[in-house]
C-alpha cells in the first residue's frame, strides 16, 4: 500500500495512497515528485529497493487512509480489495471526507458501483481504473488506464494517473472494469486460438518462426502475436491467472444476456495441463 504526495505549488499539497502498486509505477510517481508511503507488499526486495528512492512504510492501510487524499489499490482480486478497503484496519476506516479511492485491480464492475454508493455517503469518491500493458509499458509509463467515474473526480486525480499512462474515460463507475474485462477476454481468447493454430501448423511441419512472421504482417496480427515470444515462457502461468478475469467476463456477459460461448469454452479448459511443447 502506498501513500503518494506531491507539492503542486507552495500553497497546496496533495497526498495519495496505493496498494501493491508495481515497482515501475511507484518509481514514476517518485520521479515526478510524489511522496509514496507503503504499508504492505508481498515483495520485500521491491520495498527495500524503492526505500532508497524515497518510499516510506507505515503500519497498515488505515494509516495510509488517514494520511492520504487519494488512495490507489492494486491487489490480486476482489477479496483482497475488500480486505484492504473495508477490513480490519482498512483504508476506509480512516479516510477523510473529500478523498478519492481508485480501484485498479481487475474485479466485478458491480462491486465498484456498490463501493462508490457506500463511499459517497461519507463524501468519498470512487474511480475504477484497471490498467493494461504489462511490465514493459509500466516501465515506460505508457499503460492504458481504463477509468470509470465522474469526470470531475478524474480531473482531480489526473496529475497522478497520467504519470502511469493514458487515461481512457469509459463512463460511470464500473465502466473501467467493463472495458478491462472486454480487453482481457479478447486477449485470452486470442492466446488460446494462437496455441491451437500453432499446434495445427506444427503438426503439418510448418516452421513456426516463419508462421509468426507471416501473422505479424497479415490479418492474423495482434498484440498477443507481436509479444508472443515474451509471453510464451510464462504462458501457462498467464492463462491460469486469466481464469479469474475470464470468469468475471463470463459472469458479466451472462448478467446482461449476451453470448459467452467462446470464452465459456476457454473457461472449461484445464490450463494447468498445458505443456511447454504445446505452445
Amino acid at each position: 500500500m502506498a501513500k503518494i504526495s506531491a507539492h503542486r505549488s507552495e500553497e497546496r499539497r496533495r497526498t495519495l495512497g496505493g496498494v501493491y502498486i508495481q515497482r515501475a509505477s511507484v518509481r514514476h510517481l517518485l520521479k515526478h515528485g510524489f511522496e509514496v508511503v507503503s504499508s504492505a507488499n508481498r515483495n520485500r526486495l521491491a520495498i527495500e529497493a524503492l526505500a532508497s528512492e524515497g518510499l516510506v512504510e507505515v503500519a497498515n492501510p488505515a494509516e495510509v487512509g488517514a494520511r492520504s487524499e487519494i488512495v490507489m489499490t492494486i491487489v490480486v482480486d476482489q477479496e483482497q480489495t475488500e480486505t484492504v478497503l473495508r477490513g480490519a484496519n482498512g483504508v476506509l476506516s480512516r479516510l477523510r471526507p473529500g478523498s478519492t479511492v481508485i480501484v485498479m485491480s481487475t474485479i466485478d464492475p458491480g462491486y465498484c458501483q456498490a463501493l462508490a454508493a457506500e463511499a459517497a455517503a461519507h463524501d468519498i469518491a470512487v474511480l475504477d481504473c484497471p490498467v493494461s500493458g504489462q511490465r514493459p509499458r509500466a516501465v515506460e509509463g505508457t499503460l492504458s488506464l481504463m477509468t470509470g467515474g465522474d469526470a470531475a473526480v478524474i480531473e482531480h486525480c489526473r496529475e497522478a494517473l497520467e504519470v502511469l499512462g493514458t487515461i481512457f474515460h469509459c463512463g460511470g463507475v464500473g465502466m473501467g472494469m467493463v472495458a478491462k474485462l472486454a480487453n482481457n477476454g479478447l486477449s485470452y481468447g486470442v492466446g488460446a486460438m494462437l496455441i491451437e493454430v500453432r499446434a495445427m501448423a506444427r503438426a503439418h511441419g510448418m516452421d513456426l518462426d516463419l508462421l509468426m512472421e507471416i501473422f505479424k504482417q497479415s490479418s492474423g496480427d495482434s498484440y498477443v502475436v507481436q509479444n508472443w515470444e515474451a509471453m510464451r515462457p510464462g504462458i501457462q502461468h498467464l492463462m491460469r491467472l486469466g481464469e479469474k478475469d475470464v470468469g468475471l467476463w463470463v459472469e458479466a456477459a451472462q448478467r446482461q444476456g449476451t453470448p459467452a460461448t467462446m470464452l465459456g469454452a476457454w473457461q472449461s479448459f484445464d490450463w494447468s495441463s498445458l505443456l511447454p511443447e504445446d505452445v
